[in-house]
């Protein structure tokens, strides 16, 4: 993508001028000479894998970019999002992406650079059972089967619903499976996830509550022990802003619709995941 590329001399110039002294993060992308990044790769637009197994998303644009201007190599570990603030504490990854919500609990874990997109929990379910919800209240009321991602704001909002049995999954395909084999009535996930879904699914008797049910900022997370790595990505994400190419990024991954075609039928993974 041609806007996929940002003036490098304007970068250089910001991120090795300041007088920051590099901590174990840089310490170690120095040495070898490669920016790890930690990501499930199942959570559209964000970062999802194609039938090919390759890698797209808007977080994975944001980093390859970030690793082209570093001028370092990019190496992808996917992992399941519970893993992902544990896998920094250990130092096992550089950075961690998934459309993670910048919240305080995590914010005590690990450093957070952004927000660079705003996003909020929604709810995609049964045609059914949302076609007769006005409000969300009303789940108060009902003994629904819920699918909601381990270790995220999904599952947190989830077991506040009274009465509600709730399923917790390792990855978001884990949840859709269930939906959609019709395990359970709903899933709790991001709003764009299910908007994608619900598109990708128009036949399945699938639809979302339109309306997001928190508001929540998305950032880079990275160790908090390195601020000379944290300052560069500060100012990274702020040339992305500044440069207008931050928002074409945002216009192609949550306005267009011409990725989808190159993701796998979920089903396709049923036989090799495990729900616990």
């Amino acid at each position: 993508m041609k806007y996929f590329i940002l003036f490098v001399t304007l970068l250089t110039a910001t991120f090795f001028a300041h007088p920051l002294l590099a901590g174990s993060v840089i310490d170690r992308i120095h040495s070898s000479q490669t920016l790890v990044v930690g990501t499930p790769g199942d959570s559209p637009p964000f970062s999802v894998t194609t039938s090919s197994g390759k890698l797209i998303g808007m977080d994975i644009d944001i980093v390859k970019n970030l690793a082209a201007m570093m001028k370092v190599n990019i190496r992808f570990e996917r992992m399941e999002f519970a893993k992902l603030i544990p896998a920094l504490q250990e130092g096992k990854i550089d950075l961690a992406v998934s459309g993670i919500t910048m919240s305080p609990e995590r914010n005590m874990q690990v450093a957070f650079i952004g927000p660079y997109a705003v996003s909020g929990q929604s709810l995609l379910g049964k045609r059914s059972l949302m076609e007769g919800i006005t409000d969300l209240k009303q789940l108060g009321d009902a003994r629904l089967k819920i699918a909601a991602l381990k270790g995220t704001t999904s599952e947190a909002i989830a077991d506040k619903i009274p009465k509600a049995t709730i399923t917790r999954t390792d990855t978001l395909d884990q949840s859709l499976m269930l939906l959609l084999a019709g395990k359970v009535d709903a899933l709790l996930a991001d709003y764009p996830f299910c908007k994608v879904t619900e598109f990708r699914y128009p036949d399945r008797g699938i639809v979302m509550f339109d309306k997001p049910l928190t508001f929540e900022p998305l950032g880079i997370a990275v160790a908090g022990d390195d601020a000379l790595f944290i300052n560069l990505l500060t100012n990274y994400l702020s040339i992305m802003t500044g440069s207008g190419t931050l928002k074409q990024l945002q216009n192609y991954w949550f306005k267009s619709n011409k990725w989808i075609k190159n993701l796998p039928d979920v089903e396709f993974f049923k036989d090799m995941e495990r729900v616990d």
